[in-house]
C-alpha cells in the first residue's frame, strides 16, 4: 500500500535532519538511493549469547546421515529440500545410480549485480497522473462553492497515483530455471522500486495450440519443478492483460530460445498486446548473443516516440527494409527489446515516457516469414543436425562463438559435477580469474551451448547437467575430456580442491584438499562415503585424464568411482601360475639425447610478390617469387571439383597500428597510432570465393540460412559479395562445426598486421598503388601515382601479386568484414590483437578493411578504416577467414 505524503514527509525529513546533524551532506538522489537500498538490509540476528550452545550430541546422528545419502552433491540451501520425503524413504529402496550427498548452503551472489542502476534506469516511468477511480476532497473548492452558491456539495478531484501498472509475464520453457533467480530479483525490484502502481506476475505457455497465462509465475515454476502438469491456477487468456487506457505495461521475460518462438501464435499475442499498450521483451541474453536466439528472425530496427505511453505498434520505426515498408501494419509485429542492463533499460524507459530523439533497439517480425519457417519444420531439422554433432564439433562451435568468459567457465566446469549451485561456487571461488564478471547470461551461454544436457530425474529438486559423451569410453567422444585438454593441470586440481573444501566445511571437517578428502572418506562410514561419491567419481575421472602421478592417485582410490566396493560381488579364488625370472640383463647406462619439437606439418605455397619504387621520377614495379607456408582446408565438392581453402601461417609479433598524421588521405579514425602485439594465427590466402561459399553454405545451418549464390558479379573464383557481417559469422560457424577448427573473422588488428606484412608504407607494395597491382577505381591516383583501368567489377582472386607473407587482394577487389565493433578512433583499443567488441554496443556498425573495386586508392590503404551496419549487403563487400591456433587468445 502506498504511504501518503502526509505520513512519509516527517519521517524522511527527520532522516535528512539526522544525517545533517551528523555532518553527512547528501543530496535528494543520494537519500532516495539509501532508502531504496535499506530494504535489502536484513535485521541483525539476536546476540550469540542468547543462542543455545550446541551439545556434542548434536553431531550427525544415524537419522541425519539418512538425509546425507538421499540427495547427492547438493549445494542448495537445506530448507529447499523435501524434508518429509527424505525421512520416509528407507535406504534399502534407493536406486544405486541416483546421486547421493548432503545438502548444504552456499552464499549465492545476487543474480542482478546492478540492481541500483536498474532502479535508477526506470525512474523516467516514475510519474504520477490523476486517478480514474479514486478521488480526494478539494477543501478549498468546496468552501468556495458553498460560499458562492450556498449549495452544500463536496467538490472532489482525482487522486494522484502512479502512472503505470506492470504485468510481468514469464515464458515457461526448459531454460527458465536458469534465469529463475534473475527473474525473482527483477520481480522484487519492480515491486519495491516504486515506479509502478501495481505489479502482477504471470507464467506464459502454450497448450492445445493456444497461448495461456497463469497467475503468479513463481508458483507455477515450483509446480513445474515437481513435474506437475496441472498448474495450481486456472489458465487465463492473454487478452485479459489488454488495457485500452494505455496505463498498463507488459514485460515478456524470456530468452527467446524455445520452440514457441517458431509458432505464429506467440507473435499474434504480441501483436494483440502491442496495438493497445506499451510492451517490451525483456531478453535475458545480452545483445551480443541475440543472433543465437529467435530474435535473429526479426529485422533489426530502432524505435522512438514523441509522446508518452504510446502502444508499441505506434512507435516510430527506423531501419525497416523498404520491401516491408509498403505493407507496414500488415503481418508485421514490432516490439522493443530490453536487457537487464541499466543502459538498455534507461533507453527504453525514456522512449516509453516520450523523450524526443532517444532510440531503443527493437525487432520487427514478418509473420509471413515466420509461417514459412514453421511450414518448413526448420526447427526440427536444426534439432536433428544438432544432436548428430560430434564432441569435437560441439567444442569447436562453442569456441568459435562463445565469449571468452564463457569458455573460461566451461573449462572450470569440466573438472566438476555440473549443477547450478556448483557453478555458483566456481563463479565466486575463481572470480579473479575471469576476464569479466560471470553474470547469469554467461552461465546460460555455457549451459545452452550444446556442450551439456540435462540429466536430473523428474523428482530431483536440483537441476543437474552432464557433458555430452560422459558415458562414452572413448576420450575423443567426450566433451569433458576435450575441455580438460585445454585447461592447465593446476587449475583442474584447484577446482577439485575448492569443491573438497566446501564439502568438508559442510560436513564439519577441517578444510582439506581433494586427495586428503579421498583419504578421509576411505576410513569414514559408508553413508559418509556415499555423500561425496558423485563428486569423487567425477574427480577421479579428471585425475585419470591428467595422467602421470594423478592417474596413479586415481587408481589408488578407484573404488570410489564404483558403486560396489572391490570384492563385494566377486569372491577371490586361488589360481595357480608359473613364475619366470629374467637373468643376464646388462646394467642400465645413462645416455644423452636431444629432444625433438613436433610442429605442425604445413603446405608450401609459391607466389609472386611486388614492390613499387620511385626511380628517376617514375614509379617502377619490381616483382619477385617467394615461398610461404600454411595449409589447405578441404571443403568439399562444387560441380564435381574439389574445393579447398588456403590459409597462410602468420607469425606472431608486434607492429604499429594506424596511420601517421603525415600519411596522405589519412583520417582521424586511424589514430592514435599504437603498438599491438599478436600471437601467431592463420589467415585466408584470398577473400572467400563464390565456389567456397557455395560449398560451405550447404553445411548444416547453425543460426541462419545462407543464400548459396548471393553475388552480383558471377564467377567461381571471384570473391563472394552481397554478404552481411551476420552472413560471414554464419559461414565461419558452419565451417568451424564441420572441421573442428576455430574459424572466425579476423580482428581489425590481425587484418592490418597481416596486410602490412612488416611494411610501414601506405600500401604493402610501397608509397603508392597502380591498377597493375590491385583492382580499384583506376580513374583516381594516390601520391602522384599513375591512373589506369577502372574494371567496375570484381576480378578473380589471386591474379595480382601477394604481399611478403603470401596474402593476395589485401588492397582492393572487395572490402572485408572484421570481427570488431566500429569505433571512431583508437583511444582505448586493445593492444593484444583481440577484437574490440563492446558488450553494450548502442550502434550496430562493424569494421570494413582493404577497399574495393569501386574505391579510389586512398580508400585501399593498409590503415584505412570503413564501417557499415552488420546486416547490410553490397556488391563491394566480402570477407576472408582466420583460424586461431589452439592455446592462443587472439
Amino acid at each position: 500500500m502506498e504511504t501518503s505524503q502526509q505520513q512519509r514527509r516527517p519521517a524522511v525529513g527527520q532522516f535528512a535532519e539526522t544525517l545533517a546533524d551528523a555532518k553527512l551532506d547528501f543530496d535528494a538522489i543520494d537519500l532516495v538511493d539509501m532508502l531504496w537500498l535499506a530494504q535489502f538490509i536484513e535485521p541483525e540476528e539476536s546476540g550469540l549469547a542468547e543462542t543455545p550452545a550446541k551439545e556434542p550430541s548434536q553431531q550427525p546422528k544415524v537419522d541425519q546421515i539418512t538425509d546425507i545419502s538421499e540427495a547427492g552433491l547438493n549445494l542448495y540451501p537445506e530448507e529447499q529440500l523435501p524434508q518429509q520425503k527424505r525421512q520416509e524413504t528407507p535406504l534399502s529402496k534407493q536406486q544405486p545410480e541416483k546421486p547421493t550427498g548432503r545438502p548444504f548452503s552456499v552464499p549465492a551472489a545476487p543474480a542482478l549485480r546492478t540492481q541500483l542502476n536498474l532502479s535508477r534506469a526506470i525512474r523516467p516511468l516514475m510519474r504520477k497522473v490523476p486517478s480514474q477511480i479514486q478521488f480526494d476532497l478539494d477543501e478549498e473548492a468546496t468552501v468556495t462553492q458553498i460560499a458562492e452558491t450556498r449549495v452544500w456539495m463536496p467538490v472532489v478531484r482525482p487522486s494522484p497515483e502512479r502512472w503505470l501498472e506492470l504485468d510481468l509475464v514469464v515464458e515457461a520453457s526448459k531454460t527458465t530455471v536458469i534465469w529463475e533467480r534473475s527473474i525473482a530479483e527483477l520481480n522484487h525490484l519492480a515491486e519495491y522500486q516504486g515506479a509502478f502502481r501495481a505489479v502482477r506476475t504471470w507464467r506464459l505457455s502454450a497448450h492445445g495450440g493456444k497461448i495461456q497465462i497463469h497467475p503468479r509465475w513463481h508458483d507455477a515454476m515450483k509446480s513445474a519443478a515437481k513435474s506437475e502438469t496441472v498448474s495450481p491456477h486456472r489458465p487465463r487468456s492473454p487478452g485479459e492483460l489488454i488495457d485500452p487506457t494505455g496505463r498498463r505495461l507488459i514485460w515478456l521475460v524470456t530468452d527467446c530460445t524455445s520452440l514457441l518462438w517458431r509458432q505464429e501464435i506467440l507473435y499474434k499475442t504480441l501483436w494483440d498486446w502491442a496495438k493497445e499498450q506499451p510492451i517490451a521483451i525483456v531478453q535475458m541474453f545480452p545483445e551480443r548473443l541475440w543472433s543465437r536466439t529467435a530474435l535473429r528472425d526479426g529485422h533489426i530496427v530502432r524505435l522512438g516516440a514523441l509522446s508518452s505511453g504510446l502502444p508499441s505498434s505506434q512507435l516510430e520505426v527506423e531501419g525497416l527494409p523498404q520491401r516491408l515498408e509498403q505493407h507496414r501494419h500488415a503481418d508485421l509485429v514490432t516490439v522493443p527489446i530490453v536487457t537487464l542492463d541499466a543502459a538498455s533499460m534507461f533507453r527504453w524507459a525514456q522512449v516509453t515516457s516520450g523523450t524526443g530523439s532517444i532510440r531503443t533497439p527493437g525487432r520487427t517480425f514478418d509473420l509471413v516469414f515466420i509461417r514459412k519457417q514453421a511450414d518448413k519444420g526448420n526447427s526440427a531439422q536444426v534439432l536433428r543436425s544438432t544432436s548428430q554433432r560430434t564432441a569435437q564439433e560441439r567444442v569447436a562451435l562453442f569456441r568459435s562463438t562463445a565469449s571468452k568468459t564463457a569458455q573460461q567457465l566451461a573449462n572450470l566446469m569440466a573438472a566438476a559435477p555440473v549443477s547450478l549451485p556448483v557453478i555458483d561456487l566456481l563463479r565466486d571461488a575463481f572470480r579473479g580469474d575471469f576476464e569479466e564478471e560471470v553474470q547469469q547470461s554467461v552461465v546460460a551461454e555455457v549451459l545452452l551451448s550444446g556442450l551439456l544436457r540435462r540429466c536430473d530425474a523428474e523428482d530431483d529438486v536440483v537441476c543437474r547437467y552432464e557433458f555430452w559423451g560422459d558415458d562414452s569410453l572413448v576420450g575423443t567422444e567426450r566433451v569433458r575430456d576435450i575441455l580438460l585438454g585445454d585447461t592447465s593441470i593446476s587449475k583442474s586440481i584447484e577446482v577439485l580442491n575448492v569443491l573438497s573444501a566446501s564439502i568438508c566445511q559442510k560436513l564439519g571437517l577441517p578444510s582439506k584438499s581433494f586427495q586428503a578428502l579421498l583419504a578421509d572418506l576411505q576410513s569414514s562410514e559408508e553413508s559418509l562415503r556415499q555423500a561425496a561419491q558423485p563428486f569423487a567419481r567425477v574427480g577421479l575421472d579428471v585425475l585419470r585424464r591428467l595422467g602421470g602421478e594423478y592417474a596413479a592417485l586415481a587408481r589408488r582410490y578407484d573404488s570410489y568411482g564404483n558403486t560396489h566396493g572391490p570384492g563385494d560381488d566377486f569372491p577371490l579364488e586361488d589360481l595357480e601360475y608359473e613364475v619366470a625370472k629374467l637373468i643376464n640383463i646388462p646394467p642400465l647406462q645413462p645416455c644423452e639425447y636431444e629432444s625433438a619439437i613436433i610442429t605442425a606439418i604445413l603446405d608450401r605455397f609459391n607466389c609472386e610478390t611486388a614492390k613499387i619504387e620511385r626511380e628517376n621520377r617514375k614509379w617502377v614495379i619490381r616483382r619477385s617469387r617467394i615461398v610461404t607456408w600454411g595449409y589447405t582446408e578441404t571443403l568439399g565438392l562444387n560441380a564435381g571439383q574439389e574445393i579447398g581453402l588456403d590459409l597462410i601461417a602468420i607469425p606472431g609479433g608486434s607492429f604499429t597500428m594506424g596511420a601517421p598524421a603525415s600519411e596522405p588521405d589519412g583520417s582521424k579514425n586511424e589514430r592514435p597510432q599504437h603498438e599491438v602485439t599478436l600471437q601467431p594465427f592463420y589467415l585466408g590466402r584470398y577473400p572467400i570465393t563464390q565456389a567456397q561459399w557455395r560449398v560451405v553454405s550447404s553445411y548444416d545451418r547453425v543460426n541462419q540460412d545462407l543464400d548459396p549464390d548471393p553475388s552480383s558479379f558471377k564467377g567461381d573464383h571471384r570473391p563472394v559479395e552481397q554478404v552481411s557481417w551476420e552472413d560471414a559469422q554464419e559461414f565461419c560457424q558452419r565451417l568451424s562445426a564441420k572441421t573442428g577448427k576455430a574459424y572466425r573473422l579476423p580482428s581489425e588488428a590481425q587484418w592490418e598486421y597481416a596486410c602490412r606484412a612488416g611494411s610501414t608504407t601506405p600500401f604493402h607494395f610501397g608509397e603508392t598503388l597502380t591498377p597493375d597491382l590491385a583492382n580499384y577505381n583506376g580513374n583516381y591516383t594516390y601520391n602522384n601515382g599513375s591512373p589506369g583501368e577502372n574494371r567496375k567489377q570484381t576480378t578473380d582472386v589471386g591474379i595480382f601479386p601477394a604481399n611478403d607473407w603470401g596474402l593476395h587482394d589485401m588492397h582492393g577487389n572487395v572490402l572485408e568484414w572484421c570481427e570488431d565493433d566500429y569505433h571512431s578512433n583508437y583511444q582505448g583499443a586493445p593492444d593484444d590483437g583481440s577484437a574490440w567488441i563492446e558488450v553494450d554496443q548502442e550502434q550496430n556498425r562493424r569494421v570494413l578493411r582493404g577497399g574495393s573495386w569501386a574505391d579510389s586508392p586512398g580508400y585501399c590503404r593498409s590503415a584505412v578504416r570503413l564501417n557499415d551496419s552488420r546486416e547490410n549487403r553490397f556488391n563491394s563487400i566480402g570477407f576472408r577467414v582466420c583460424c586461431v591456433l589452439p592455446g592462443t587468445s587472439s
